[in-house]
């Protein structure tokens, strides 16, 4: 028998539901309770998928549900670090096999936001020397993949490495799913589960306002909405009013950085934002205090605003350039459609793909999306010509604490076949980073180009100082490269598109099924390199031994043609 929390879900809502409430329990290992995915040819415990599978159990309300609904949470839970002194404090390891990060090594209020900062940079810069080294030396050339991967692995065996040996964001994702938990189904839930949930939650909510209020590890807009929201909540059921004071305060400063550019961080990134929206319809919805639910309303709002400002719903993708994203492909790496569909309705709105963001739907449909009715037309009547203009400050989380927000310009070019984004401005590390975006309309689908970087190797890693300075405009863009760290690195375009077979690529002209580019290049001989049947790269070398390799010139002219 369903609950009364899914009879009182919209039409699109069950069906968000149950699209993912379906696949979470196919990927459900009823012996170790957690749910596994396969990820390049692996099978992979997620807890926070578990924990949403968890709350697709209590919203379907099936046979025996609460049974495995408290199993679940107990192997969650015993996969929480309790470190009162480290700086992972209150995070969930990933599986019961991931190690716990190394202990007694870091004291984190002691080193500091700088003494973070110069670490991480300085570690960098010294692998950066010792890898030249290794390839100058014929005797260890055979070896240098070996030498740098023992390197690297006593690091991770010495100190704590964000993201590398801990996990910080995936906590407050399971809180959010603790809290629903205890929201609608404390009544239902043993004694004995409620205690240890409130145990576990405060644990992570100590760790969590560490590292808050210390900023050694910044945090996405996405993790502060939900960082607000658990404040709130827990501060209310723990009576911890500094708790509820704080996500005031922490709310108005994160809603004053947005006001100086209508903007948030992580900007036109479908990934983040598609979480930042449905997080704070949960403030609207639970919280009783109303300056922070008039806080939330006013960022909402804005957001929304921003999305449909570089939204084409000709090709229903995003305008670029973008801050932070995954796959360009909206079907694959984003919870954003889901939104629409459930915001906008299916009689408007059909379209929503599931995708491996899909999976927070259990999450999602338990809070409130709202569309400001002023926008809404921005997400379904195909745009005429535009061009672009928007300013925002980005966060680079390994970036220098006085220097980590640099202002950034992104301009873009939309028409309802071919749209061009860029970016300048950016210090951003990340290799999440996409400076320059082209999307054009192909008979079978869509076509993509985008630009990014990697190590020789292949590997995508966080780099420093590489500098990206573009500018779209009606049918061209330019892009400057800098590229002063020490290291090779190869810069390159990748294009995913159908019929590759009839691509023509030279140095001045690249010719696609529908698409023309004119290049005009100071740059390296570029290198092609196909990856599969529908991808290839075109690779620009930069090497330490060629200082002319160190900075490049594009400027490209585009033109649609038949596919």
């Amino acid at each position: 028998m369903a609950s009364e929390i899914y009879d009182r879900l919209s039409r699109e809502g069950k069906v968000l539901l149950d699209e993912a409430a379906n696949f979470l329990e196919q990927h459900y290992d009823p012996a170790s309770h957690y749910v596994t995915l396969e990820y390049e040819g692996q099978s992979i415990i997620s807890v926070r998928e578990s924990m949403y599978y968890a709350l697709a159990l209590m919203i379907k309300n099936k046979e025996n549900a609460w049974e495995e609904i408290e199993k679940i949470c107990h192997a969650v839970i015993a996969l929480q670090i309790n470190a009162p002194r480290e700086v992972f404090h209150g995070v969930f390891r990933h599986s019961p096999e991931e190690p716990t990060p190394p202990m007694g090594q870091l004291d984190a209020q002691r080193l500091g936001l700088f003494g973070r900062y110069y670490a991480d940079y300085t570690h960098e810069q010294i692998t950066d020397a010792f890898h030249q080294k290794l390839t100058q030396d014929p005797r260890l050339a055979d070896y240098t993949e070996k030498i740098e991967a023992l390197l690297n692995a006593s690091v991770l065996e010495t100190v704590p490495v964000v993201w590398d040996t801990y996990e910080p964001n995936i906590r407050e994702f399971i809180l959010m799913c603790f809290a629903m938990l205890q929201k609608y189904g404390e009544k239902r839930m043993s004694p004995a589960l409620s205690e240890e949930l409130n145990r576990s939650a405060r644990l992570a909510m100590e760790g969590a306002i560490t590292r808050s209020k210390s900023n050694f590890t910044p945090l996405n807009t996405n993790i502060q909405c939900m960082h607000i929201f658990l404040l709130d909540f827990y501060g209310e059921r723990f009576h911890e009013i500094s708790w509820q004071d704080y996500a005031v305060s922490y709310a108005q400063k994160m809603l004053e950085r947005y006001r100086e550019c209508h903007a948030c961080a992580e900007f036109n990134s479908p990934t983040y934002c598609g979480v930042d929206l449905s997080t704070l319809g949960f403030l609207r919805r639970y919280s009783h205090n109303q300056p922070l639910k008039l806080l939330a309303e006013e960022l909402e709002k804005g957001i929304w605003r921003d999305m449909a400002e570089f939204y084409n719903p000709a090709m229903r993708n995003f305008c670029g350039p973008y801050s932070r994203a995954y796959e360009l492909d909206m079907s694959i790496h984003t919870c954003f459609c889901d939104i629409l569909y459930w915001a906008l309705g299916e009689d408007h709105f059909p379209w929503h793909p599931f995708s491996i963001e899909s999976v927070i739907n259990p999450l999602t449909v338990l809070g409130d999306v709202r569309i400001p009715e002023d926008v809404k037309q921005d997400f379904l009547v195909p745009k005429q010509e535009q061009i672009l203009y928007h300013r925002f400050r980005e966060l680079s989380e390994r970036g220098d604490p006085d220097h980590n927000s640099a202002l950034c310009t992104a301009t873009g070019w939309i028409t309802p076949d071919l749209m061009t984004g860029a970016l300048s401005g950016s210090e951003n590390p990340s290799y999440q980073l996409h400076p320059l975006v082209v999307f054009w309309r192909q008979q079978k689908g869509l076509g993509t180009i985008k630009l990014l970087r990697c190590l020789p190797d292949g590997k995508m890693t966080h780099l420093h100082t590489i500098f990206f300075d573009g500018k779209a405009d009606k049918s061209r863009i330019t892009m400057d490269i800098s590229v002063q760290v020490r290291r090779d690195v190869d810069i390159f375009f990748e294009i995913e598109a159908h019929d590759l077979e009839r691509i023509l690529i030279t140095d001045s002209e690249w010719h696609f099924p529908g698409l023309d580019v004119c290049v005009k290049a100071q740059a390296p001989q570029f290198k092609l390199n196909k990856i599969n049947e529908r991808t290839i790269r075109i690779v620009y070398p930069s090497r330490t031994s060629d200082p002319a390799s160190r900075t490049m010139h594009f400027d490209f002219q585009f033109r649609k043609t038949e596919s």
